[in-house]
Parts: structure tokens; C-alpha cells; sequence
């Protein structure tokens, strides 16, 4: 898989979490022991960001070392942030909050790796 095309995925799977969890702002907030989606709607809008960057990153014609790294870097925060979301809080979070923060994670993980190992292939040098 190109660096274009993992970013391109990525994109894609971003924009629909934030889709998701604003679709559904009237009943997750309490899965997540939350009295309002106020959080949730945060995380919902930087999510956005984050898919106008990978599809803004994915659309050039190069996608270099650093852009793989920086979005790797990223997605590695989101997966401790989650680690930290489950540690912290395992106790208010419902079944369903725990499947979909782990689910999560998990994808994003598989991101990261990915954009690790283009960013490993865009640093070797093309041998004619």
C-alpha cells in the first residue's frame, strides 16, 4: 500500500469517528459517563482536523518522511490518550464506551505502524 493510499484510509476512517460521534451526541455522552457531549464534541472537531490534514497530506504527489512521522507521532498520542481514557476512568465508562475506545486505539495503532513503516521505505534511497 502507497503512503498516499494509508493516508487516504486514514482520512477516511477519521471522518467517519467524527461523523459517528457527532450522529450520536444525544446518547453516547452518558456510555462515557459524561453529562453532556461537550467533550465529546471536542474530540469530534479536532478528529475533523485531523481528517483535513491526512486527505490535505494524501493529495500531494510526494508524501515525504516527515509528514509519515508527524502523523504517526499523532496517532501514537491518541492510542496512549486512550490507554489513559481506559486507566482512568474504566470504572465510568460503559461496555459499550470500552469496546469502542479499545476498537479504536487498536485501528489507529495499525495507522501508526503503517505510516511507520512508508515513512522507513521513503528514507531508502531508489536503486536504478
Amino acid at each position: 500500500m502507497t503512503a498516499n493510499r494509508i493516508l487516504q484510509v486514514n482520512a477516511v476512517s477519521t471522518l467517519a469517528c467524527a461523523v459517528g460521534l457527532l450522529a450520536t451526541r444525544a446518547w453516547l455522552p452518558a456510555h462515557f459517563g459524561l453529562a453532556s457531549s461537550g467533550w465529546l464534541d471536542v474530540v469530534a472537531i479536532g478528529l475533523l482536523a485531523y481528517a483535513w490534514a491526512l486527505f490535505a497530506a494524501a493529495a500531494r504527489v510526494h508524501v515525504d518522511r516527515t509528514t509519515l512521522l508527524a502523523f504517526t507521532a499523532g496517532d501514537v498520542l491518541w492510542v496512549m490518550a486512550s490507554a489513559v481514557v481506559l486507566l482512568l476512568g474504566w470504572s465510568s465508562l460503559s461496555p459499550l464506551a470500552r469496546v469502542l475506545v479499545i476498537a479504536a486505539a487498536l485501528a489507529v495503532e495499525v495507522f501508526a505502524t503503517l505510516q511507520w513503516r512508508a515513512a522507513g521505505q521513503a528514507a531508502q534511497p531508489v536503486t536504478a
